[in-house]
């Protein structure tokens, strides 16, 4: 609900920006184009029916063009929305999880050099869509994760493409006075969420 109605506040401020902005350049134009064609001898009852049409005409194709590639945008993201096999509407997700796989990290002999930065990925945070991505990996010599592979997600292989861009720029170090061992595979649960999208629900699941 907050998110909708995020959403729904952003889109009227940016048309109460748009019709604004618009009102303003069409003063400006309608006093200079009156000015130039009173300038060259039009009557002053003419030239302002002549400015007033021409502005008018420039309104109608910018809101005409504005429309346009508005829907355009529109249809291209629901494209990319289905080819990326992400739902129409807002959805939440809680994880049961959650403990189990802070134990596990707890239990890596490795320790992150820098916080990880994961992208969130912007047509799932466009739709206020969350989502859960588990990650097995390896750990090289030179503490880079390797053999990324995708262990379990939901609902759509953009929130996995994030987590693998995170871990590929991620180093790890061994941990102080732990011994490591290379070619041992570690797990880590990515859970995308949107501050204020998810309430507060009874452990279950993904919903």
């Amino acid at each position: 609900m907050l998110v909708r109605a995020t959403r729904t506040l952003s889109a009227l401020t940016a048309r109460s920006l748009f019709f604004a902005g618009l009102f303003i350049l069409v003063v400006i134009l309608h006093l200079g184009l009156t000015g130039v064609l009173r300038a060259q001898g039009v009557g002053g009852g003419v030239s302002l029916f002549i400015s007033g049409a021409a502005i008018l005409a420039l309104v109608l194709g910018v809101v005409h063009a504005t429309e346009w590639a508005s829907e355009r945008l529109e249809l291209a993201r629901e494209m990319q929305r289905v080819r990326n096999h992400l739902p129409s509407g807002p959805c939440c997700v809680v994880w049961r999880g959650a403990a189990v796989a802070a134990s596990d990290e707890d239990a890596m002999p490795w320790e992150l050099e820098a916080p990880l930065r994961v992208r969130y990925p912007r047509l799932a945070r466009q739709l206020a869509v969350e989502g859960i991505a588990v990650v097995e990996f390896e750990i090289a010599a030179g503490g880079k994760a390797k053999n990324i592979v995708c262990a379990d997600i939901w609902p759509s292989t953009v929130f996995f493409e994030a987590a693998r861009e995170a871990l590929q720029l991620a180093v790890f170090r061994p941990k102080h006075d732990e011994h490591v061992r290379f070619g041992a595979t570690y797990r880590i649960p990515f859970i995308f969420r949107i501050e204020g999208a998810t309430t507060a629900l009874p452990e279950g699941g993904r919903v």
